[in-house]
């Protein structure tokens, strides 16, 4: 294109000679006259009139020369297509729609007492994040809270039919006793979200509380002038942890009744979310768990009380004694495939309500994954699929923080421990303050950031990525190799392309913007590692190595020149509105 330009421009400064005999019938013409002349650009109105008087080969060589000039600039200026089998991200902004902003949240649990939150650590780290939403006080910790005292009963934290489960409440009642008086308080929490604008979820007790209860603590928040929207109505009590109280769905169906109805009398603008199993997301599991089967058809059975279900979404359950590069075929291909079968199965049974995953993460904490760069890779491309999936109104990461290295996105320093099979070493000497930012921690911050200059998701197409082959359960399955979405404000200058890279190759994408080839500059900041098992501090099978090895890199240079690494998940800044390139 450039080279016609130019040659345009000298052939219009051209001089042609013309018949002086000509010409002197005319006085307003010049002796010499520009080609430019010829397209109108004289100041006299009449002056392609004087040319059809006389006929001269340098004037006609000199009008077809531009002729073909112009049909050769008119080729140039075609819009360029993709190579034919390169990796392209083709986005669309014509395509719009609102960003569910509340996908981007986390769970918080401080029943350990590690953190309270208006600690300025847990302030500061979570403010780096910018989270949309958090859910409180937590999740099974929210079946024993009572809002009025801020805090919990002990006989009630041994009332379940699990063991485990009657110790870990005990074990932690203890502790947040002696860290934190055994104060966990909601203006604690509201003040937080008030400071840091982000919207509450509550969880309500329907364990040991009652409707009474939970409809003076929607009063309360109302006079108080806290906008808490979002109401859960208890938490997982589908699990035989709860038989003794909610040995079937229409148990807990009944309870549940009372709570809503207390709860709307008080504050009727207010939403209601009932517990759904997460059997559609474990196809294994199908056949054996027929209670949880009826459970959801249950409440599909009568879905007048509630505007949403929730479900607790987990990769999965057992540890799995498998290799690290075994687990990335197994996690991207649940997520690949499992997660939409998911949808289909929820979809069918409460076609007409929101879908709030308020917990999600892989598994149980003690993994070989977690904390590892394939954590980090794992929570990218989750979160690019809930991007996906409409019906899905609210998510919450589990957790936020607390202690231990397997669920939380950052945790205190954990010093190994005695009789425990969990390979606590290798922690970093310090990273903020006391606090280790885990592996997910940059990954979530990348989201934060593109998520906090946006308001509208656009249509972006992801053409001919690499494939990854899938392992365990998806052994021989073929799936994407790139998985990309693009967000941002509908009159922004800039978007924001969020990109995972589940490969361990690098990619060169080409990249579109309305079907015009984007050649500008781009800012690339990303998470990436070679190594699968690289780690901030190690996990219950895995000793750290000391050091930080998961952390935010930045590239700027020409989109033509960018390079998606091996292993690795990201957010590319883009213009809008290119300038010449």
């Amino acid at each position: 294109m450039t080279f016609f330009i130019r040659m345009l421009l000298e052939v219009s400064s051209f001089q042609f000679p013309v018949s002086s005999k000509k010409v002197a019938k005319s006085a307003k013409v010049p002796k010499v006259l520009k080609l430019a002349t010829l397209l109108g650009k004289h100041p006299s109105k009449n002056t392609f009139a004087h040319f059809t008087g006389f006929f001269n080969w340098p004037l006609v060589t000199g009008y077809w020369l531009l002729v073909l000039i112009m049909v050769f600039l008119n080729i140039g200026c075609e819009k360029e297509k993709p190579l034919p089998d390169a990796l392209s991200l083709e986005i669309n902004t014509r395509d719009v729609q609102p960003l569910r902003q509340a996908l981007y949240g986390f769970n918080t649990n401080m029943i350990s007492g590690d953190y309270g939150y208006l600690d300025p650590e847990f302030v500061e780290l979570t403010k780096v994040l910018a989270p949309k939403t958090l859910r409180f006080p937590g999740g099974t910790v929210g079946n024993f809270y009572h809002w009025e005292s801020g805090g919990f009963f002990k006989e009630e934290m041994t009332s379940t039919l699990n063991p485990k489960l009657n110790q870990r409440n005990k074990g932690n009642y203890i502790k947040l006793q002696r860290r934190r008086n055994g104060k966990i308080l909601f203006d604690d929490f509201m003040q937080l979200c008030n400071t840091l604008t982000i919207t509450p979820i509550v969880v309500v007790n329907l364990w040991t509380g009652s409707p009474e209860e939970s409809a003076a603590w929607v009063d309360y928040a109302k006079n108080k002038g806290y906008e808490v929207e979002h109401w859960e109505l208890g938490n997982e009590y589908y699990l035989p942890h709860y038989l003794n109280k909610y040995p079937t769905v229409e148990t807990y169906i009944a309870e549940a009744k009372k709570h809503a109805a207390a709860m709307k009398a008080v504050n009727p603008e207010i939403k209601i979310s009932v517990c759904a199993t997460p059997i559609g997301f474990h196809k294994e599991g199908w056949l054996v768990k027929t209670q949880q089967r009826k459970w959801d058809q249950g409440l599909a059975a009568d879905t007048s009380f509630f505007d949403a279900y929730t479900v607790h979404v987990y990769a999965y359950k057992a540890v799995r004694k498998k290799e690290i590069e075994q687990m990335r075929g197994y996690l991207i291909g649940w997520i690949h495939f499992a997660v939409s079968e998911a949808l289909d199965y929820y979809e069918k049974l409460f076609p007409d309500k929101e879908m709030w995953i308020t917990e999600w993460n892989i598994a149980n904490p003690a993994n070989r994954v977690a904390n590892t760069q394939l954590h980090a890779m794992y929570v990218g491309d989750f979160f690019l699929k809930m991007l996906t999936m409409p019906n899905v109104t609210q998510a919450n990461f589990h957790v936020i923080a607390g202690p231990g290295k397997g669920f939380p996105v950052f945790s205190p320093i954990t010093p190994p421990k005695t009789g425990t099979f969990w390979k606590y070493g290798g922690e970093p000497e310090s990273d903020f303050g006391n606090t280790i930012r885990r592996a997910v921690y940059p990954a979530f911050q990348l989201i934060g950031e593109a998520f906090a200059h946006a308001d509208a998701q656009f249509t972006l197409s992801v053409k001919n990525p690499a494939l990854l082959t899938g392992a365990l359960e998806y052994q021989g399955k073929l799936m994407p190799g790139v998985q990309a979405q693009v967000i941002g404000r509908k009159a922004a200058e800039h978007l924001v392309i969020l990109i995972s890279n589940r490969t361990s190759e690098q990619h060169t994408p080409q990249l579109f913007i309305d079907d015009e080839h984007y050649k500008d500059s781009v800012t690339y900041r990303y998470v990436a590692n070679e190594r699968l098992n690289a780690t901030n501090g190690g996990n219950a099978e895995m000793e750290g190595s000391g050091k930080i090895e998961v952390r935010i890199q930045e590239w700027t240079g020409k989109a033509i020149e960018l390079t998606i690494p091996q292993n690795s998940f990201g957010v590319l800044k883009i213009k809008r509105w290119r300038s010449n390139q």
